[in-house]
């Protein structure tokens, strides 16, 4: 083998080691959090690993958070046989009973949280932004955030490679 061939190996091996460092997932582990459930109940995230998980941030005065709900729960439905798990987060500004009130008026169908001091919006990276959504693979690594409304189809595909 010459030289120049060799060189030109090595160049097209740090080129596709580069380009699969850049395109590759960028995974964080999900963060150390407890759910405190409108009905009364506790999950601790870590309990969750070997199930996929999608954490949903809400809120009572967000339009699209409120026209997601039905498209989530049609999603956990769906997914329930797959080890799939959505909870909502109800946002700190939003209060306990205002909450309580839509949850009761749009029956979700899958678990929601309060985070009356922020605790959980902060793990997940100072969330302020509704909707904001996170999906985790059953490593308990974030595959993905996302801002707005929700994308079933990005969701369904990334679910796919788990």
């Amino acid at each position: 083998m010459t030289a120049g061939r060799v060189a030109s190996l090595l160049v097209a091996a740090c080129v596709l080691t580069a380009s699969a460092l850049l395109l590759w997932p960028d995974r964080h582990p999900m963060p150390s959090v407890s759910f405190n459930l409108v009905d009364g109940g506790t999950v601790d995230g870590s309990s969750l690993r070997g199930r996929s998980l999608l954490v949903n941030f809400w809120s009572v005065s967000c339009a699209i958070c409120l026209r997601d709900m039905q498209r989530l729960r049609a999603l956990q439905q769906s997914l329930s046989g797959q080890r799939f798990t959505i909870i909502g987060v109800a946002m700190p500004h939003d209060s306990p009973a205002a909450v309580l009130a839509m949850v009761e008026r749009l029956a979700p169908g899958f678990p929601i949280a309060f985070d009356v001091h922020g605790e959980v919006s902060r793990a997940f990276g100072d969330v302020r932004v509704t909707p904001t959504s996170f999906l985790i693979d059953p490593s308990g690594n974030i595959r993905f955030a996302e801002r707005g409304p929700l994308d079933e189809a990005r969701v369904r595909a990334t679910l796919a490679t788990f």
